[in-house]
């Protein structure tokens, strides 16, 4: 009989935000969950300006977490030990060198479908009974499918993403998870049911700001990784330069994602045009507040804004949280979601309906008022899930599922149990693919920066 086998995943990129987040997360997770497999980074000694403590080394990482260190995704790659056994990887580089390591990866599961195929084609076809009763395979049965958890954003070239985001659907075995922490609030499903079941109409109209205290980060020379054009890593092989970097790349990867996470589908507010302004930091040169115009192809107007400039931060004693707001108008209807990150009372997801004449029209409703306990539904403003306790967000849950469900098939399919009852010839559930949003996070933001630089509107590429 088979036993439950944990998944074993790497984290690629062990800097400040790996060793306080990802790292502690999967350790929570293990042992029946997960298994840390690897980590990789180009420097055995990894520094991070953000960081109150020195860094651990990859050796310490090493016996910290009792797994083998690697310099890169390809040396990672090609252990016979390691490679081939992985289900997932966690890619927490230098945003610059985001292309080059899911590629890679991306890479690496194309190829292990290419040998479930090539095995699949010498059980002779689809209608083959082989010896001892085994039938055939699927070949997603076959292969251990290979996830990725990518930090945002998922490139900083438009060129870049759209080849990655090609590259994911053409490997549908593959779980694609950008770390939009807010995109997996259950708030955030809430909104996108309400959005996709019609309920607010056709959506003609998207505003939507997010204000921070983040200038200790955005005017500080020492965070390179954070506000310099060129920000990849001693090593990486990776050298596309940025158009800027600053608080756009930073920060409003979060709310754009989220926007275009709720409307779902592809064909919805498709960017075409953009104009911005931007202001800078005066030690850095970084963007520190912005503001743009999105023209739609399909005619929605939808404005963004943000600033790094609100007093205190985060990470402060007190903490002082991001002022966020997003409002979607429809012909019916519209939804409204903002509040202070850091106090879940100063907000909460509201519906209010276009009814004329009658006594509904214009008056709110709370959708999440009821809670659902199974789903952790709390009325109030939850965006970003950046607690360091726990077992990691609901980005981080969906991508560990992914990786159980073919930790758990490879398993079986190495048993003795891959037989009549492991047959499986139909279609597979869908995994999370967020490539999409993150191309459509890339293509705006870096038509912000074309247009802050030219003066004028710029076509989205």
């Amino acid at each position: 009989m088979a036993t439950k086998t944990p998944s074993r995943v790497a984290v690629i990129g062990c800097g400040w935000w790996s060793q306080g987040w990802h790292l502690p997360h999967l350790a929570a997770n293990a042992p029946h969950c997960v298994v840390i497999a690897a980590i990789v980074d180009p420097s055995p000694l990894p520094i991070s300006t953000l960081s109150s403590s020195p860094l651990l080394s990859l050796v310490e990482l090493s016996k910290k977490y009792n797994c083998p260190h690697y310099n890169s995704v390809e040396e990672m790659l090609a252990d016979p030990e390691v490679g081939p056994t992985l289900d997932g990887a966690i890619v927490a580089t230098s945003h610059a060198s985001h292309f080059q390591v899911g590629m890679a990866l991306l890479k690496e599961g194309v190829h292990r479908r290419s040998m479930a195929e090539a095995v699949e084609k010498e059980q002779g076809g689809s209608d083959s009974v082989v010896a001892a009763g085994k039938k055939r395979l699927r070949p997603q049965s076959i292969h251990r499918a290979l996830h990725i958890f990518m930090e945002k954003p998922m490139t900083c070239s438009v060129d870049e993403a759209l080849e990655m985001s090609k590259m994911s659907m053409t490997y549908p075995e593959g779980a694609f998870v950008i770390n939009h922490t807010a995109s997996y609030r259950p708030q955030t499903f809430v909104a996108k049911e309400i959005i996709s079941s019609g309920q607010l109409g056709e959506i003609r109209h998207i505003t939507a700001t997010m204000n921070g205290g983040l200038m200790w980060l955005f005017d500080d020379k020492k965070n390179e990784s954070w506000v310099s054009k060129t920000p990849w890593q001693k090593g990486e092989d990776n050298k596309t330069p940025m158009n800027g970097n600053g608080y756009a790349w930073g920060q409003l990867a979060h709310i754009l994602a989220w926007i275009y996470a709720v409307l779902g589908a592809d064909d919805v507010a498709v960017p075409k045009k953009v104009f911005c302004t931007m202001t800078h930091a005066p030690n850095t040169g970084a963007d520190i507040s912005l503001a743009a115009v999105i023209t739609c192809s399909d005619g929605i107007t939808f404005s963004i804004s943000g600033t790094a400039l609100l007093p205190g931060s985060q990470y402060a004693d007190p903490p002082i949280g991001k002022r966020i707001n997003v409002e979607i108008f429809g012909m019916e209807g519209c939804l409204l979601w903002g509040g202070d990150d850091r106090i879940p009372e100063t907000g909460k997801l509201e519906l209010r309906r276009s009814a004329p004449g009658k006594k509904e029209d214009g008056q709110s409703e709370f959708p999440c008022s009821q809670g659902d306990a199974a789903n952790e539904l709390k009325d109030g403003f939850y965006f970003e899930d950046g607690d360091q306790d726990g077992k990691g967000p609901g980005s981080m849950k969906v991508f560990l599922d992914a990786c159980n469900s073919s930790a758990a098939k490879s398993l079986a399919f190495e048993s003795e149990e891959s037989t009549a009852t492991l047959v499986d010839e139909s279609e597979p559930t869908p995994l999370a693919n967020d490539s999409l949003i993150g191309l459509r996070t890339v293509q705006i933001i870096d038509a912000m920066y074309k247009s802050s630089i030219s003066g004028n509107a710029v076509d989205v590429q």
